[in-house]
């Protein structure tokens, strides 16, 4: 049945590559100064969160929505994985290489292992469970030193819960909404459980091959908000008040201690949908161009670094900022040009970069039309 949060004009390219944006100019303070106590959404929220963790945030919740209607539009779990595969691997292996073979050794660091086999080995298995290979000595002198690309830790959750997906769907589960709303539910409790007590749990095995209880702990409700929302779609009105309680109930929970963690699944979740599927003009377009999202999250950081080690001493966050994300999304466009669009379906590998020069300068005659 078809509702008002399932039409195809939506905004959801446009405010991805915005929160890739975000994360950007929030690990500018990280990676400018060595420290994120100045970062304006941290200081707002009294630490709670930051710009870069809310883009993480939403990133979860609007995958859940997105990867459960993908799994109940699939003619098989075979189908559902293999879209699945082919939309984080290629660009993750892209940059993997990349950074292995020209970032680090540009950065001064070296791959650990003794002998071309054992680095080759850990590159390999590394990658194919969406990790970081094994290095040291990566950016010595910058602020933030040691780190390759940090951005990446959030892409082996988001590919379990793909698979998670694919278990509900097979056992029935989506099919059963009530369960999963409960579900939901003691998630987010356990989430500000886990924040009131302050619990850090090792991972050992576990945590070796699906990651960090701790981070599952925050991730997982964000996820089935997203996964929950969806199913409900029927049922969930889309009103403008609805969104504005949500903006005033998410800025209560700047000041109330652990409030970012127990309503943010809930009006956050609203907030971004609303924002999703209120018409926006052109932005509702936005997707033709192609999707710069993943690219834009996948090389921020190594090209931030490389930035810090040029200039050579701290800077200001903005300053970074404005550096780094010009040439972030010239890398997005070449990794959604070069890779990411010959392994999606048949009509996303038609765009080409002459369309999307095409596109822009149709745009700016729209700008100059209006403006007269």
């Amino acid at each position: 049945m078809k509702t008002i949060w399932d039409g195809r004009e939506n905004n959801f390219d446009f405010i991805r590559l915005g929160l890739a944006v975000l994360v950007i100019y929030s690990h500018s303070y990280a990676l400018g100064l060595g420290s994120e106590a100045r970062e304006p959404i941290a200081r707002l929220t009294h630490g709670q969160v930051t710009g870069g963790s809310i883009a993480v945030n939403l990133f979860f919740i609007m995958s859940g929505f997105m990867i459960t209607a993908s799994a109940e539009r699939s003619p098989s779990i075979a189908s559902y994985l293999k879209k699945r595969v082919l939309r984080i691997y290629p660009a993750f292996i892209a940059v993997t290489l990349l950074c292995a073979f020209v970032v680090l050794p540009l950065a001064g660091g070296r791959m650990l292992g003794d002998g071309f086999g054992t680095r080759a080995w850990d590159l390999l298995t590394q990658t194919a469970r969406l990790l970081q290979f094994s290095y040291t000595g990566a950016f010595a002198g910058n602020p933030l030193s040691g780190d390759l690309n940090g951005s990446v830790w959030s892409i082996p959750f988001e590919f379990w819960c793909y698979i998670g997906v694919a278990g509900l769907t097979v056992a029935g589960l989506l099919k059963r909404r009530g369960a999963l709303l409960a579900l939901f539910v003691a998630a987010v409790a356990v989430s500000v459980l886990f924040k009131v007590e302050g619990w850090i749990v090792g991972g050992k095995l576990l945590g070796a091959i699906v990651g960090y209880p701790v981070m599952w702990a925050r991730l997982l409700p964000l996820y089935l908000a997203g996964v929950v929302f969806y199913l409900y779609r029927d049922r969930i009105p889309k009103r403008g008040w609805m969104a504005a309680v949500s903006a005033v109930l998410l800025a209560a929970a700047c000041v109330v201690p652990y409030g970012w963690t127990l309503l943010f699944p809930f009006v956050g979740t609203y907030l971004v949908f609303w924002l999703a599927y209120t018409p926006a003009g052109s932005l509702a377009r936005f997707g033709r161009f192609g999707d710069f999202s993943y690219g834009t999250y996948l090389y921020a950081f190594p090209i931030q670094q490389l930035v810090m080690q040029a200039i050579g001493h701290a800077v200001q966050p903005h300053v970074l900022f404005f550096c780094a994300t010009p040439l972030t999304l010239i890398a997005a466009v070449g990794s959604w040009y070069g890779v990411e669009r010959w392994f999606l379906p048949r009509a996303r590998k038609k765009e080409t970069p002459a369309k999307l020069i095409h596109a822009l300068e149709g745009e700016l005659a729209d700008v100059r039309q209006v403006s007269r």
